[in-house]
């Protein structure tokens, strides 16, 4: 049995919280390593910071794959990036470009999808309130 909207929706929702920590978790290594490099601090030093940068990607690609898969089964025209993208962007064009730009174009269509489920969300508890209300 396929999973349930809602289901699907939370799962998102997860998946997408998960991809924003990853992410910015990347995001800062590629500011530090960027710092290193503009500072010219020791090679080891750069070394280490490309290194870490990198450690931070395959999380990062995981999620956005988790986000694209969770996109396109709540809505198949979802204009997501999957594995195939991710790879090939990965070892042709470079890891930091993957990491960076992808990820972000998944969130904005998981944002885009989760929009309304949280308007409804938000809503059903002053429904149910006022659905007390009415019969008291």
């Amino acid at each position: 049995m396929p999973p349930s909207k809602d289901q699907l929706v939370l799962d998102l929702a997860k998946a997408r919280t998960g991809l924003i920590h990853t992410y910015v978790m990347h995001v800062v290594w590629f500011v530090v390593m960027c710092v290193f490099f503009t500072l010219q601090w020791e090679k080891h030093d750069m070394q280490a910071s490309v290194l870490l940068t990198l450690v931070t990607l395959p999380p990062v690609l995981l999620y956005t794959v988790r986000v694209h898969k969770l996109c396109r089964s709540l809505d198949p025209k979802a204009r997501t990036v999957g594995l195939m993208t991710a790879l090939i962007t990965t070892f042709v064009l470079s890891p930091f470009e993957s990491g960076l730009t992808l990820p972000a174009k998944n969130l904005i269509a998981a944002n885009k999808i989760l929009k309304p489920h949280q308007q409804v969300t938000a809503l059903a508890p002053m429904a149910k309130a006022a659905k007390q209300l009415g019969q008291a």
